[in-house]
């Protein structure tokens, strides 16, 4: 066994405590931070935009989230895989290599559809062109550098840096945090500034994290890459309908609001969006804390009885904070403003609904880190008939509805892919794809 498993094999109880605490130190006292200041962010833009401005900034962050994914579509969660399997070195490295790649090519791609859908979109809203196309600059340069930053991050914290990468993204969430200060204090209030604020931030956690590559990385650097791309998309093949499904996914709730509703409806569910974010202090930890730790375990047993910690973890938090939106939702709605209070019900749905997305990202990450995922078509397409019968029945013309659509989307997908995980533990050879 190499330093890193005999680090996280088991020992006594009080090392285990100690061990864990001093993680969850580190995570949350900068993650934290971090997370808040990103929180921050939003609801200074919440109640600073006029409501058609964040209106508008809504759909932005939508299609922002919506083509990173497409970007993605799990390629950066298979290097977990792959990590796992190579146990790190130079065999991995050509892998980070062929993803890098595949996304910037994704990249080019998808630019274009944005440039020719965006402004279509927003001007259906009654956005002109002076408000959409700025917009539109600053959406490519938040994807653009997300797509270095995810791979850099991930490789910080393979590699066990995790103090790194942490500083990267800090700084960068008070870059952003700053930047909107600036633009309230300044009386900017457009919806292109802010998004160039977010892209301002994500770019300087790209320069933080430079360097980031292992010392491999020069003696692979001129490996071929085209079949360590194949092996990365032979890998993502099973994954790949629901990967693109859940590219539109995402950005969901918000077309909705856009389809049925109004600018109030897309801007209340914008809002709310933000108090879920909340949430958003826990659910890095599947992707900062415990993936990376579960690839480096050999034993199959502690895998198992990590994951079942992890997943307890989650829950708990999900449950916790439900609790308190329904015992105290007053100090929610007032970080909103006066004009978002009265949504009550609205904020049980949208806490309920992350806190689902909590153990569903978990749940998904799982899959995807031991290829189980021959069962990701059958769960697309259960998901896919509980979507069209809600759509069919519930009016989506105001914030509530939309909400409560998004609720019994995470309930089905949570159910599903939490299931699949199980079955992979107990009967692996049933979900695998080999």
């Amino acid at each position: 066994m190499d330093a890193a498993t005999v680090a996280l094999a088991p020992a006594g109880p009080l090392a285990r405590v100690k061990r864990w605490s001093g993680i969850f130190a580190a995570y949350f006292s900068t993650q934290t931070v971090t997370q808040l200041a990103g929180i921050a962010a939003g609801l200074l833009l919440v109640r600073a935009l006029p409501v058609r401005e964040f209106a508008l900034y809504t759909l932005a962050v939508s299609v922002v989230g919506m083509f990173t994914f497409l970007t993605d579509l799990g390629s950066t969660g298979s290097l977990l895989h792959f990590f796992h399997r190579e146990q790190g070195g130079a065999a991995f490295e050509p892998y980070r290599q062929a993803v890098l790649s595949l996304r910037r090519g994704a990249f080019l791609l998808g630019a274009l559809a944005v440039v020719a859908v965006f402004p279509a979109a927003a001007a259906a809203e009654g956005f002109g062109a002076r408000a959409s196309l700025p917009v539109v600059l600053g959406i490519l340069l938040c994807v653009w550098f997300q797509i270095d930053s995810s791979l850099r991050l991930l490789m910080l914290r393979l590699e066990d840096r995790y103090g790194r990468s942490y500083r990267a993204e800090l700084a960068g969430a008070l870059l952003r945090l700053g930047a909107t200060a600036l633009l309230v204090i300044l009386a900017w209030r457009e919806a292109w500034l802010a998004i160039l604020a977010t892209a301002a931030g994500t770019a300087l956690v790209v320069r933080l994290a430079a360097g980031a590559e292992p010392g491999e990385a020069k003696a692979a650097a001129t490996a071929p890459l085209a079949a360590y791309r194949k092996r990365v998309l032979r890998y993502l093949l099973p994954t790949l309908p629901s990967a693109f499904y859940f590219a539109f996914q995402a950005p969901l709730v918000v077309w909705l609001a856009a389809a049925f509703g109004q600018a109030r409806t897309i801007a209340e569910v914008g809002a709310l969006g933000r108090l879920g974010l909340i949430v958003g202090l826990f659910s890095g930890l599947t992707g900062v804390v415990f993936l990376p730790r579960l690839a480096r375990l050999a034993d199959e047993r502690l895998y198992f009885r990590r994951y079942l910690q992890f997943g307890a973890l989650l829950a708990a938090v999900a449950v916790a904070l439900l609790a308190i939106a329904w015992a105290a939702p007053r100090p929610f709605l007032w970080l909103l403003g006066e004009r978002y209070s009265g949504l009550n019900r609205e904020l049980l749905l949208v806490v309920a609904g992350a806190g689902l997305a909590l153990l569903d990202g978990y749940g998904v990450a799982i899959n995807m880190a031991r290829s189980w995922t021959r069962w990701q078509a059958p769960a697309l397409v259960v998901l896919l008939a509980v979507q069209a019968t809600a759509i069919a029945m519930l009016p989506l013309s105001t914030a509530y509805d939309v909400l409560l659509f998004g609720l019994l989307t995470r309930i089905v997908g949570a159910i599903s892919q939490v299931a699949i995980n199980l079955v992979g533990f107990t009967r692996p050879s049933w979900v695998s794809w080999a």
